[in-house]
């Protein structure tokens, strides 16, 4: 979700008017010319580009969201890379006008950010970095790689980046770069076929989908604006009571580079039995998988709802479908596990889902202090530490091999790491003729070899469910995944996981050497502390220091005393200055 970042969001007076042309023409460099290490373009060719219409007006709650993450989150993964291989016979300037034909199609592809508006600009030329392979296989994703690791600034140049890879002058690939702040993954996938049809020299019909101008109009509709402030107010009852922490472990992100493992997990015989799961239930595909993957992980916190962060593409409407902006947002999907069986925790899930994605979009800057507000209320960190991302629909489709067919069946291996700031993500690539999903694990919460069982077991399970009702009580004996041992020390408090030596370490960071103690009463958690302090200074400093303490939850209440007791158990009895909840 990552709605911690980003420009703010105000309304000119002239918001969503065309812009003259003013300026005339720009000319940008693509390719970063000899700033890359190894190999620089030898030359360039230039893409011009003219739209319909230069403008600027107020970003989308999409843009909104994504601008803060391309400008806080590693550019490894804020930013998209497509390589194409060319067809033969394509010169470079058929590849220059190409290029440019795409840019002058879509707004977002010319579009920056200044003051908290997007401005689209009507014309200018960007340079396209020629790459001389020299035999080189690998050139073009070593050059995109590069390319993808430099952040964009959005508030100069166009959100765009090519280069063409040529062996002996003949265009062989070309490279494409830009960032989640102009398209998510469907309209990338619009952008991609574009490109195919515009290098193959067809005609494309004229782009009917919204603008993103077009699209913060709608936005601030009465209509709009009512199912938005709609969608908080589901945030707002779920972040109530669902745990905020599945992975109750300490960590340090202070130093993390998010460049995590990722454990590729595919079966056929799970596609196959995904077919009966849905007739059963009247589950989609989609959510089967989510509900198997929530209810393994849920198994393994030992908790009885999981919270999962499913990224929503928001295409909805058919007008929609074909827009090339960011539209994705998170859908909070409250996965419960009280039913006895993996099919009702299904029909549950179909319908939680259902819900959290009508309940998607919404403004982000509105949820930040929203989730404030419930991380002071509850006392956690909210970790967003569970997310399914179904990239099935605009990814690749196709019949599993006769190989995939035979046994063993369940299949998984490790790629090598990418960066993703994640505690544990899901990625699914296909669903039909074969399930194939890939886990993104931060190892200091989800080791690999329970990374293993995890995938594979939600393999185990799909496969079972294909042939009868699996009960829930029976998922550790047939998956693996057991639950995590809790000794003493660990309460389950307000549906959370908490460990009392971490609250007690949380209160100790927050007092600064002050004489304090922490014990559990009536199911709620007390601090008494000596004076001088106030219980909301003491909560608002206890909750400054909840980030990376995934099993810590500030006081429930606060007792400030004039001294300190000669041993813990004396401390109900000393005299009480101030008493409180903090909140």
């Amino acid at each position: 979700m990552s709605v911690d970042r980003g420009v703010a969001d105000e309304r000119p007076a002239n918001a969503g008017e065309p812009l003259p042309a003013e300026t005339g023409p720009r000319t940008r460099e693509s390719g970063l010319g000899g700033d890359l290490a190894d190999k620089g373009p030898t030359g360039h060719v230039s893409a011009r580009y003219r739209g319909e219409r230069a403008g600027r007006g107020p970003a989308t709650v999409g843009q909104v969201n994504m601008v803060r993450c391309v400008l806080g989150d590693p550019p490894e993964h804020m930013n998209y890379s497509v390589v194409l291989n060319l067809p033969p016979g394509t010169t470079l300037d058929g590849v220059a006008e190409a290029v440019g034909r795409l840019i002058s199609r879509h707004e977002s592809l010319r579009t920056t950010f200044h003051d908290g508006f997007q401005h689209v600009e009507a014309e200018g030329e960007l340079l396209v970095g020629v790459y001389e392979s020299e035999g080189s296989a690998d050139l073009a994703d070593q050059v995109a790689a590069r390319l993808q690791a430099v952040r964009f600034d959005l508030a100069e140049g166009i959100p765009l980046r090519t280069a063409v890879i040529v062996s002996d002058g003949v265009p062989e690939r070309v490279v494409l770069v830009t960032t989640h702040s102009t398209v998510d993954a469907g309209g990338l996938a619009v952008l991609r076929a574009e490109l195919n049809a515009l290098l193959l020299g067809r005609t494309l019909s004229a782009v009917t989908a919204p603008q993103p101008l077009d699209v913060a109009e709608s936005e601030r509709s009465p209509a709009s604006l009512k199912r938005a402030e709609g969608a908080l107010r589901y945030w707002e009852s779920h972040l109530a009571r669902i745990p905020f922490s599945t992975f109750t472990v300490p960590v340090d992100d202070g130093d993390e580079d998010w460049l995590l493992p990722r454990l590729r997990v595919r079966s056929a015989a799970a596609a196959r039995a995904l077919g009966p799961i849905t007739a059963r239930t009247g589950a989609s595909r989609s959510v089967a998988l989510l509900a198997a993957f929530a209810t393994l992980v849920g198994v393994r916190a030992g908790q009885r709802t999981i919270g999962v962060s499913a990224i929503s593409a928001n295409r909805f409407r058919p007008d929609m479908r074909e827009y090339v902006g960011p539209l994705a947002q998170d859908a909070l999907v409250p996965v419960a596990l009280d039913e006895p069986t993996f099919d009702g925790v299904l029909r549950h899930t179909r319908a939680a889902a259902l819900t959290a994605y009508q309940n998607s979009r919404f403004d982000s800057e509105a949820l930040t202090r929203l989730l404030e507000s419930a991380q002071r209320s509850r006392g956690m960190h909210f970790a967003r530490d569970v997310v399914f991302n179904d990239m099935s629909i605009v990814g690749p489709s196709r019949r599993a091999s006769r190989a995939a067919e035979e046994e063993p069946d369940i299949r998984s291996h490790w790629l090598p790491p990418a960066t993703l700031p994640t505690r544990l993500s899901m990625w699914v690539r296909l669903l039909d003729g074969e399930v194939d999903f890939t886990l993104w694990t931060d190892p200091r919460c989800l080791p690999r070899e329970d990374a293993e069982t995890l995938g594979e077991g939600i393999m185990r399970l799909l496969v079972e469910a294909g042939d009868r009702d699996v009960s829930v009580d029976e998922l550790p004996a047939l998956t693996g995944v057991a639950p995590v041992p809790r000794g003493e020390g660990w309460l389950m408090i307000d549906s959370c996981w908490v460990e009392l030596a971490e609250v007690r370490r949380l209160v100790a960071d927050a007092v600064d050497g002050r004489p304090f103690h922490v014990a559990r009463v009536d199911g709620r958690l007390v601090c008494y502390l000596v004076a001088p302090a106030t219980p909301e200074e003491v909560h608002t400093a206890c909750v400054s220091k909840l980030f990376g303490r995934l099993s810590a939850m500030a006081p429930h209440h606060y007792v400030v005393c004039e001294s300190a007791p000669a041993s813990p158990e004396g401390w109900p009895g000393q005299t009480v200055i101030a008493e409180g909840s903090g909140r």
